[in-house]
């Protein structure tokens, strides 16, 4: 599967959960620790389901993606 195809499902699935547990604006790990906001857990259950991958295969991924420092930052940051 080509990494665009998942950026495109990563983005719209960032999108969708957004809307759908709120967190507009919320970091998806804030820094010096804490968990994951809502928005970013039920991002990655997405792409581990979409992947068919385990959790920590999705986080790899995203660390891969040309755009990582976006995802990472704003999306499923580790």
């Amino acid at each position: 599967m080509s990494m665009s195809k998942i950026s495109r499902f990563t983005s719209k699935a960032v999108r969708l959960a957004k809307n759908a547990v709120g967190g507009r604006g919320e970091v998806a790990a804030p820094e010096g620790g804490g968990g994951f906001a809502d928005y970013a857990v039920v991002s990655l259950h997405c792409l581990r389901v979409y992947l068919d991958k385990s959790y920590r295969d999705g986080l790899d991924l995203l660390s891969e993606m040309p755009q990582s420092r976006h995802h990472r930052r704003h999306v499923l940051r580790p």
